[in-house]
This record gives structure tokens, C-alpha cells and sequence, in this order.
């Protein structure tokens, strides 16, 4: 727009200036004097119309430079936009990255927030089964634990009784519905045996008690309270407890009122009569007669050196045979290898356990067989025999 108006007024200037010079000529052609003042004072403003040109035309140069320079200003401007929006557009993809990033870290936290979420309700269920679990396991340990001891004092009268009619035993057993006669009806102990004129109290302990160890020792405390004074009740006492019970006592042996008393399976029992039988024996042999005594001496010895010499025999007779079997295989021969082919085709000896019973248990049979052995009969056919 500014441009414009320069060129506006210097083609003003212009006529101005042509329409000057066509005066001045026509005025010094007429010689008017009119005329010659009004050259003059077009003169005057063409004059003024050149100092307000050159004054436009400085002003033009100013805003030409103003111009260039508001242009490399536009231009600097432009390049620093034009890194300000390659910034703006970096920051805006890394603000976008770290947006996604943020909401990809968000969504796995909300994840394993759900998952432990899960993981809790899983770990409660968990929980919850185990605890069921080991409720009906402790209800079926209960319940196994009280038919044990419902079935514990039947089977423990039952074994006794069954034990003590065994041949290498041979005690005399009673129970609580048949006890000798003259003997304390208050007792009524579940089982018992005669034993070197007293009698030996096995007592089969029924209990449902948490706390077996206490429930014992106040057993023991009761026991011995019932059987003190009486010289009938051996000094031993047993109390028959099932074996898993056994496990978890720590203390099985007590004294009281001069009375021993020792906490046992029924595993035990046999042993104990064992152990009860050979002390009624060593008893029994303390009373016999001096040659009674030396007779059954004599045969334990007679037994000893049987036993003694048939081992020694026994065992020089292998020795020499191992000698001979080693001395046979050692042999390299096609001869040895034959046998020992033969050998491996030979069935084992198979013995006949009947006939071994029968023969261990009577001497005569062993006997008649080795008089069969030296003196054989001679065997005839059936139509032999017919003939004779």
C-alpha cells in the first residue's frame, strides 16, 4: 500500500513538472505577468513536490530496508517455527510414547492387581480346602481312635486267652466273668494269669482321653491303690495299650504302693509269658530233687555234645566237599565240561515237608528209615509176590 502512493505522487510530480515547463514557455512566448506568477508559484510547489519526492523516496528506502529487514526477521522466525514444531512434534511422539508407556504400565499393574486378586481368593480357597482336610482328617483319626479303643480290650482278652493255652505256655487264664475262687470280686481286672502262686494282672486300658500320658499315670495311681495289701496280685502289672498309642507316651514304666507297673503293646504280650514261663520253670527246677536235677543236667549235656560234635562233622565234611567241587571245576577238560553241562540240567531236591515234620518230631521213624537204608528188602512184582 505504501508503495503505491509514492508512485502516485511522483506522477504528479511529473505533470506538475511538464505542465511547469509548458508555462514557462508559454509565458515567455506571451510575456503575460500573470501567468509569470503563477509559474512562479507552480515552480514553488513543484519545488516543495521535490522535496516531499526525495522525502518519500528516503522514506520508500526506509521501509524498503524495514521491509527486508522485517523479512529475514520473518524468515528467522519461520525456520525457528519450524524447529519449535519439529521440537513440538519430537516432544509431542516422546509424550506420546511415554503415554503409551504409562498406560501399558498402568494396565499391567491393574493386571497383577487382578491376578493377586485371584492369587488371594485361590489361596483363601486353598486355605479353606486344607483346613476342611485336615478337619476330616483329625475327625477320621478320632473316630479311628475310638473304635481302636472300643475293639482294644476284646482283642487284647481275645489274644490272651488264645496265647495262653499254647503248649510251650500253658498258664491258666481269667477274665473279669470268671475269676479263681476266694479271689477280691472288687478287682475285676480285665485279664489274668496264675503264675508261682500268685496272679499276674494284664489290664487292657480303654480311653478317650486327649492326654493318654495323664490318663495313665492315674490309672497307675487307682491301679495300685485297688491291689495294695493283697499277696495274691503279683508285684508286676501290666497295662495293655494299642501300638500307636505306645508311640506317644514318653514314660511307660511307674512305682507305686510298692507295685511295678509297665505300659505295653499287644505285640509284647507274647513275650512276656515267654519270659514269664522260663522264670515258672527255673522256679520249678530250684524245687526238683538233686537227681532229678542231674538227670535233666545230663540230657542238656547229652543234647550239647550231640549238637557240638554233628556241627563239627557237619562242617569238615562241606569243607572237604567244597575242595572236591573246586578241584572238578577247575579241571580244564571236555570230560569236566560234560559234567558240569549234566549238572545244570539236575533238578534241586525238593524236600518233603511232611515227611520232615513227621521224622523231626519222632526219633523211631528216623530210625526205621535208616534201618530201610542199611537192610533194604528186595522189591517183587506184583505177579511175584502172587506166585510166592
Amino acid at each position: 500500500m505504501p508503495f503505491t502512493m509514492i508512485e502516485t505522487l511522483l506522477g504528479l510530480a511529473l505533470l506538475g513538472i511538464g505542465f511547469i515547463g509548458f508555462m514557462q514557455w508559454k509565458t515567455q512566448t506571451d510575456g503575460d505577468p500573470r501567468l509569470k506568477a503563477e509559474v512562479e508559484r507552480k515552480n514553488q510547489e513543484v519545488g516543495e513536490l521535490k522535496s516531499q519526492l526525495i522525502e518519500s523516496k528516503s522514506e520508500k528506502d526506509k521501509l524498503s530496508g524495514q521491509g527486508k529487514e522485517l523479512y529475514d526477521r520473518y524468515k528467522s522466525l519461520e525456520s525457528d517455527l519450524k524447529v519449535a514444531m519439529k521440537e513440538r512434534d519430537g516432544a509431542t511422539a516422546r509424550n506420546t510414547k511415554y503415554e503409551t508407556k504409562d498406560e501399558q504400565k498402568q494396565q499391567k499393574h491393574e493386571d497383577m492387581v487382578t491376578k493377586l486378586e485371584e492369587a488371594k481368593v485361590t489361596l483363601e480357597d486353598e486355605r479353606m480346602r486344607i483346613r476342611r482336610e485336615d478337619e476330616e482328617r483329625q475327625q477320621k483319626a478320632l473316630e479311628e481312635r475310638d473304635r481302636m479303643w472300643a475293639e482294644h480290650e476284646i482283642t487284647v482278652n481275645a489274644l490272651l486267652g488264645d496265647l495262653v493255652k499254647k503248649p510251650q505256655y500253658s498258664f491258666t487264664g481269667y477274665d473279669n466273668t470268671n475269676l479263681p475262687e476266694g479271689f477280691d470280686g472288687s478287682l475285676k481286672p480285665d485279664f489274668m494269669i496264675g503264675f508261682l502262686e500268685q496272679y499276674v494282672i494284664f489290664d487292657a486300658k480303654v480311653s478317650r482321653s486327649q492326654d493318654l500320658q495323664n490318663y495313665i499315670a492315674d490309672a497307675v495311681k487307682k491301679t495300685a491303690k485297688k491291689v495294695k495289701g493283697n499277696e495274691a496280685i503279683y508285684s508286676t502289672v501290666f497295662l495293655v495299650v494299642p501300638t500307636d498309642a505306645v508311640a506317644t507316651l514318653k514314660k511307660l514304666s511307674f512305682y507305686e504302693e510298692g507295685f511295678t507297673f509297665y505300659v505295653v503293646s499287644p505285640e509284647s504280650l507274647e513275650p512276656i509269658l515267654a519270659s514269664l514261663k522260663r522264670i515258672e520253670t527255673y522256679e520249678f527246677a530250684q524245687e526238683m530233687d538233686p537227681q532229678e536235677r542231674e538227670n535233666i543236667i545230663d540230657m542238656i549235656a547229652q543234647f550239647d555234645f550231640h549238637i557240638s560234635t554233628r556241627n563239627a562233622v557237619d562242617f569238615h565234611l562241606l569243607e572237604h566237599g567244597i575242595e572236591t567241587l573246586n578241584k572238578l571245576r577247575g579241571t580244564d577238560s571236555d570230560f569236566a565240561k560234560e559234567v558240569m553241562i549234566k549238572r545244570q540240567k539236575i533238578r534241586n531236591v525238593n524236600l518233603n515237608t511232611a515227611d520232615v515234620k513227621l521224622m523231626t518230631s519222632d526219633p523211631a521213624v528216623v530210625h526205621q528209615k535208616l534201618v530201610e537204608l542199611t537192610d533194604p528188602k528186595a522189591k517183587l512184582a506184583e505177579e511175584d509176590r502172587k506166585l510166592a
